[in-house]
C-alpha cells in the first residue's frame, strides 16, 4: 500500500481523512509532527524519556477525539494547541517550585519587542556546544509563561497571532513576554567580564527579528 505523504504548503488535514476512513492518514500525521513534537516538549522539560511520552500522549489525544474534530484553520494550528494544552496540564499537576529568575513584574511593564539589527540574538550567541549548554540553562531561569512563548516563537516558528490564539492572551502579550525572555536571555549569556561579544551579521539578526516580529 502506498505510503501517504504530507505537502507542507497545502498543509494537508490529515485527521480529516483519517476520520473519514483513510487508514493511511494517521500515520503520515505522526511521521509529519513526531519529531518536532517530541522537540517541543523536551525543550520544555529537559527530559527525553518524558518528552517521548508527551508525545505519545499527544497523538493519542488526537487519534480518540478525531471523531469531534472540526477543522476551523490549519492542522498545524490544532496540533499546537493540544500540544500546548497537553503540556500547561502537566507543568500545573507537577506543581514545580518557584523559577530563580522571575519576569513576571518586568512583563507587566514591557514595551513591546525590539531588537536592533547590531545585537545578536541568544540563539546566534549559542554557537557550539558549551555556549548551547549554557542557553538550556538560561533557558531553565526563565518562568513558565516565558519559556513557551520563546519555545513556540523561535523554536517553533510560529507567528504571534497564532501564539496568541494557542495560548489565548493578546499578542501585545506575547511580544512583551518575547521582549523579556530575550533580554534575560542576553543577561544571562553576557560574557564574565563584562565586554561586548562581537555583532553577528546584520543578515543574521534580522532573520531573528523576522522569526519574532509583526512580520510573520
Amino acid at each position: 500500500m502506498r505510503k501517504r505523504t504530507v505537502d507542507p504548503d497545502r498543509d494537508d488535514d490529515l485527521l480529516v481523512a483519517f476520520r473519514d476512513g483513510d487508514p493511511n492518514a494517521f500515520r503520515a500525521l505522526v511521521d509529519h509532527y513526531q519529531a518536532r513534537m517530541i522537540q517541543f516538549f523536551y525543550r520544555l522539560c529537559w527530559d527525553r524519556d518524558r518528552a517521548e511520552d508527551l508525545g505519545q500522549d499527544l497523538f493519542l489525544k488526537l487519534m480518540q477525539n478525531c471523531r469531534r474534530y472540526r477543522p476551523e484553520g490549519k492542522l498545524s494550528t490544532f496540533v499546537y494547541r493540544v500540544a500546548t494544552n497537553l503540556w500547561i496540564d502537566y507543568y500545573r499537576a507537577q506543581r514545580p517550585h518557584r523559577r530563580l529568575f522571575s519576569l513576571d513584574q518586568a512583563t507587566h511593564d514591557a514595551s513591546p519587542m525590539d531588537l536592533p539589527g547590531h545585537e545578536p540574538a541568544p540563539m546566534e550567541i549559542a554557537s557550539d556546544g558549551e555556549e548551547k549548554r549554557q542557553l538550556r540553562l538560561a533557558l531553565e531561569t526563565l518562568t513558565e509563561p516565558h519559556r513557551i512563548v520563546f519555545e513556540l516563537a523561535v523554536y517553533q516558528e510560529r507567528p504571534y497571532a497564532e501564539i496568541s490564539e494557542l495560548l489565548g492572551i493578546p499578542v501585545g502579550t506575547i511580544k512583551s513576554r518575547m521582549h523579556n525572555a530575550v533580554a534575560a536571555l542576553k543577561q544571562q549569556l553576557a560574557p564574565s567580564d563584562g565586554q561586548q561579544r562581537p555583532s553577528e551579521s546584520d543578515g543574521d539578526a534580522q532573520g531573528f527579528s523576522r522569526r519574532t516580529g509583526d512580520g510573520r
